[in-house]
């Protein structure tokens, strides 16, 4: 199991049809009794689109994840109307795999130093069973938490923009052998580099680094994401 250090998955859901004030509703109501679930935030999926009908519902708890899970059947009430809310399924292994924080520091800022309007977007990674297309089928894999850092301006904005769709497309992670331990079975990045320092240079993955955001835009186009 991931260490209870670390946040269980989010929860991906699907509403019936959109309403007003959704994330608020749905916090509350995965957050009552009624749901089976606990503390928690939710966020659109797209938060640009004023319409989203899918969100992202993070717990604080393994447990309270795993209540609503196991009640399975969901709903609210948005402007007087019932509106079912469907768990999305995640039936590959790695598509279960969750980026721990994707960072946006404050442009210039030093090693180290925190900034107010630094964006974080907590979640981690469950164990799992590897499948048929892993490399040891019916073989479990621990979970992980990652934090990656982007500038705050505007390239760092558009690759953090871009990431986030090759996260959604489950393309940042894999299942594999790590290529700094040597340890087999483990869940690793899929060839998407990332920071994961603030400070140290190429050598140590953190900045600074002039050509990155050139470098990883161009990962992302050689998965299709662009």
């Amino acid at each position: 199991m991931a260490s209870n250090l670390c946040p269980p998955s989010p929860l991906l859901v699907r509403v019936s049809h959109p309403g007003t004030r959704l994330p608020w509703k749905l916090e509350k109501y995965f957050q009552s009794r009624e749901s089976g679930g606990g503390e928690c935030t939710v966020q659109a999926q797209d938060r640009n689109d004023p319409n989203a009908d899918t969100f992202r519902v993070q717990f604080v708890h393994r447990a309270s994840k795993e209540g609503v899970l196991k009640k399975g059947k969901h709903q609210i009430v948005v402007d007087n109307k019932p509106v079912a809310i469907f768990l999305e399924p995640n039936d590959n292994a790695v598509e279960d795999t969750r980026m721990s924080s994707l960072t946006q520091s404050r442009k210039g800022a030093r090693p180290g130093e925190k900034h107010p309007n630094e964006k974080d977007i907590s979640s981690a990674v469950d164990s799992c069973v590897q499948k048929k297309e892993h490399p040891n089928p019916g073989k479990r894999f621990s979970g992980i938490c990652r934090t990656a850092y982007l500038p705050d301006n505007e390239e760092g904005k558009e690759v953090l923009h871009l990431l986030r769709r090759a996260f959604d497309q489950k393309l940042i992670f894999t299942v594999g052998d790590s290529r700094v331990s040597g340890v087999s079975d483990v869940i690793t990045w899929n060839d998407i580099h990332h920071k994961t320092s603030r400070s140290g240079g190429p050598e140590r993955y953190g900045y600074p680094d002039p050509g990155y955001l050139k470098r990883v835009k161009q990962e992302l186009k050689d998965k299709g994401i662009e």
